[in-house]
């Protein structure tokens, strides 16, 4: 047993002042001044949140030189993160039963986390069901073997069913397009041929596609969006949200596209390549904006740690994509010491909001599993990718200081000091 002292509960619009008894990695009694003589850890008015999730990382199943589920999860504990959920481009890409269980089981039995899983759609298993799978996700751009979508007609049938999709939306045909106008050979060519029109485009695709389904099957399919990048697809969705009646829509935002833009690619080389890839200033400031007013319902990192000998490859053999989940919550309570979001709008996007679209109860109350993320919003600290816990130790925040640092991260009462 063990008592949690001088927390601040945050919750909807209310921050609590209570003591938590902890027994057997269960909440006992959430209440002030609980009278207590064993172990006593004094979280001295840190902010106690329902554990943070982050929906999206690749845990590299398949590749341990880049990650495992071990360095993953001991990276989302320094993070401040207990619950993500792990993406299906692997080696074997997850597309079948055999291979989903196959990863579940060796994830379950090695994560330090609790990490559930995405099922890989293809054009030929989109009708099967995978009882254990958090989300299901389709990507419009070519991936990892035959894990996308290349005829687009398909989709129609693909999303008609009640199930949860996570969409990653670029468009093939404008990709195309556009790496006939330009090389790859440059950082700030691959932001050109990976276009925004290609996300806008890939959007409106799939939003034309929902409108049918939303007025004409009794099916109620809900999609999120992941990482979206550009205004005006944040501005086409914003739109569909309120126009639907039976399709749910979500929406996640990456913090590289938050904090960082094509301005800096030609200087941050390969630790800013990504895909999406970097937008215009415009685009951070009303990705910000639609974590204020609700349009973007969650923050996600899209872990993809990579060797940092290809990440110093050129261009063309740079694969995308940088760790992020040990530098999302600092960069986010940054924000809110800057006061450019609140402390709740902090809460929705990487607490709330996450438990809510993929149904993870992390509840802060008396009878649930403890967990929780507890944080220093006053602790200034440079970022430092040396110190990282996942294998892939380079981030292009590095140098950057922020005020708010994770100070415990509790996985089912299992408490970790950080």
């Amino acid at each position: 047993m063990v008592l949690l002292k001088n927390g601040k509960i945050v919750s909807d619009n209310k921050i609590t002042e209570s003591d938590i008894l902890i027994e057997d990695g269960i909440t006992q009694k959430i209440e002030k001044n609980i009278d207590y003589s064993g172990e006593i850890i004094d979280l001295k008015g840190n902010y106690v949140f329902p554990g943070m999730i982050d929906s999206h990382v690749h845990f590299r199943w398949g590749n341990p030189e880049k990650e495992d589920f071990v360095s993953g999860s001991e990276a989302a504990i320094a993070g401040g993160i207990v619950y993500a959920i792990d993406m299906p481009n692997n080696t074997p890409p997850v597309t079948s039963k055999e291979i989903f269980y196959k990863k579940m089981n060796e994830g379950n039995e090695k994560s330090k986390i609790n990490l559930y899983y995405a099922y890989g759609v293809t054009e030929n298993n989109y009708l099967e069901t995978v009882e254990e799978a958090k989300v299901y996700k389709i990507f419009t751009v070519k991936s990892v073997g035959d894990l996308f979508i290349s005829d687009y007609s398909k989709l129609r049938e693909i999303l008609d069913q009640n199930k949860i999709f996570a969409i990653h939306a670029e468009h093939k045909n404008i990709i195309l397009e556009n790496s006939k106008k330009y090389q790859l050979n440059s950082f700030e060519n691959h932001c050109k041929i990976r276009s925004r029109e290609s996300e806008i485009e890939a959007v409106k695709e799939v939003l034309n596609v929902l409108e049918k389904i939303d007025n004409e099957s009794k099916n109620k399919p809900h999609v999120h969006f992941c990482h979206i990048s550009v205004k005006e697809a944040l501005d086409l969705i914003k739109t569909a949200k309120k126009t639907f009646k039976n399709v749910k829509i979500t929406v996640e935002v990456s913090p590289h596209h938050l904090f960082l833009n094509c301005e800096m690619a030609e200087d941050l080389k390969g630790f800013g390549k990504f895909n999406p890839p970097l937008r215009e200033k415009e685009d951070n400031l009303a990705l910000l904006n639609g974590i204020v007013d609700g349009i973007v319902n969650i923050v996600a990192t899209d872990h993809a740690p990579h060797l940092i000998d290809e990440k110093l490859n050129s261009v063309e053999n740079c694969p995308s994509g940088i760790p992020g989940i040990e530098t999302m919550v600092p960069l986010i309570m940054n924000l809110v010491n800057e006061g450019k979001i609140s402390i709740f709008d902090a809460y929705r996007v990487l607490s709330k909001n996450p438990s809510e679209i993929f149904k993870i109860n992390n509840k802060i109350e008396v009878g649930n599993s403890a967990n929780m993320s507890i944080i220093d919003m006053d602790k200034k600290y440079k970022i430092s990718a040396k110190d990282f816990k996942s294998k892939a130790k380079f981030t292009p925040f590095e140098g950057k200081t922020v005020e708010g640092k994770p100070f415990a991260t509790l996985v089912n009462g299992k408490i970790y000091i950080l």
